[in-house]
């Protein structure tokens, strides 16, 4: 006698690299926006993490420029933060504030600036919710 085996039938859903994602919005009237633009999924998460107290921001992320340029259309974020190899998405955005992540600054360049800052990583928490505030405030 053949006995049917139980099936269950699991489905998932997956995010492509083009697709973005909006992050849980501030509880705040009146959040301001911060568009997250990174590759890795680590990194965006590393930021929402660091960034989670701040309940006057309301964060989306993008992991391609593609990807990021209806999200800021729709929502235009007064700061973006953008791992390295995104930063052309500066170029698209210009009026944005920005601070670029990046694995090393080079030598004699400045770090800060009034519209973009660059922040070398590793970086702590504090230091992004640091430069975070002077780019707002």
């Amino acid at each position: 006698m053949d006995r049917a085996s139980p099936r269950v039938q699991l489905e998932v859903a997956f995010l492509d690299g083009d697709q973005a994602a909006p992050l849980p919005a501030g509880d705040e009237p009146g959040a301001v926006t911060v568009l997250v633009v990174a590759g890795e999924a680590d990194v965006r998460r590393y930021v929402r993490e660091c960034l989670r107290e701040r309940s006057d921001l309301r964060l989306l992320e993008a992991a391609t420029i593609a990807a990021a340029l209806p999200l800021a259309a729709e929502s235009p974020p007064r700061l973006v933060i953008v791992d390295e190899p995104e930063r052309d998405v500066l170029v698209r955005l210009p009026a944005s504030r920005a601070i670029v992540i990046v694995d090393d600054v080079p030598h004699g360049s400045p770090t800060t600036g009034a519209r973009i800052r660059l922040m070398a990583r590793p970086f702590t928490a504090e230091r992004l919710v640091a430069e975070v505030a002077q780019l707002l405030d």
